[in-house]
């Protein structure tokens, strides 16, 4: 008779793989999270119009879900909903990993902040006053065709789930991470 240590059975148990609602749901818990500094970067950018404080909000929000998932295993939505980013040995995955999963999103990030730099360089901007005159005046942003395509590439990744046994996104694919129930 065989008698395994903790991580063995662990390492061996049936896991069950979290599916698109747990995850859906989650990922509103975060949105919630998040909202403070997403609200920031629009703040900043349209009313207050400062780019360095709107940059630093971007910032947050962009490193938020890599950091959560590479050090705890999982965002707080995550927890919440009681599921766990895990790799090939159902371990808790790593940073390295977790920015792996998570480009697609930063991304995303990377070409909201060229978006950023190019906005604030627009002298009709700069000079607008409020939002809708703001928002008026970078109607011709080159990044937002950019920025939409990409959004539809994370949304196909998202989606590329409902056709995998065990629920991997493509970036889980990429990075070789899944996501479980606890």
């Amino acid at each position: 008779m065989e008698i395994l240590d903790s991580d063995n059975i662990r390492k061996h148990s049936i896991v069950e793989y979290a599916n698109f609602g747990n995850r859906l749901l989650a990922s509103l818990v975060d949105f919630v999270v998040t909202a403070l500094p997403i609200g920031g970067s629009f703040y900043f950018g349209f009313i207050e119009k400062n780019l360095i404080l709107m940059l630093l909000c971007t910032l947050i929000a962009a490193l938020y879900k890599p950091l959560m998932e590479g050090i705890y295993g999982a965002t707080f939505g995550k927890m919440a909903v009681g599921i766990l980013m895990v790799d090939s040995d159902n371990e808790p995955i790593d940073l390295v990993q977790s920015f792996m999963k998570n480009g697609f999103y930063l991304i995303s990030s990377a070409i909201g902040v060229l978006s950023s730099f190019w906005m604030f360089g627009q002298d009709a901007f700069l000079e607008a006053d409020g939002f809708l005159e703001s928002s008026m005046a970078v109607q011709t942003n080159p990044y937002q065709m950019i920025s939409s395509g990409w959004g539809i590439v994370v949304l196909i990744s998202c989606l590329a789930m409902l056709a995998s046994d065990k629920k991997q996104t493509l970036h889980d694919r990429i990075a070789n991470t899944y996501c479980i129930k606890k």
